[in-house]
């Protein structure tokens, strides 16, 4: 595995992650909603699986893949618990 990949996509997905519990970087500028932030970094990496389809090795695809999921089933099911069930 690519360590700038990984590096990469682990950054990203933390960065989404935060976002998602509320956390912005001190200074964020223009006070952006954090579901917004979090819904950027996502499809950042959305696109980033898109145009790298068929050149990562099995365990790029493995990250990116687990990485995606499991933010985006958080980014629905906050969304879903923040509109009462």
């Amino acid at each position: 595995m690519n360590p700038h990949f990984a590096t990469l996509v682990t950054g990203l997905a933390y960065q989404a992650d935060q976002a998602l519990n509320g956390q912005l970087p001190p200074g964020a500028p223009g006070n952006p909603n954090p579901r917004d932030v979090a819904r950027t970094l996502i499809d950042t990496l959305g696109m980033l699986e898109q145009k790298t389809a068929g050149h990562l090795d099995a365990d790029e695809q493995n990250l990116l893949t687990q990485a995606l999921t499991a933010l985006r089933f958080r980014f629905v099911t906050s969304e879903k618990a923040g509109q009462g069930g």
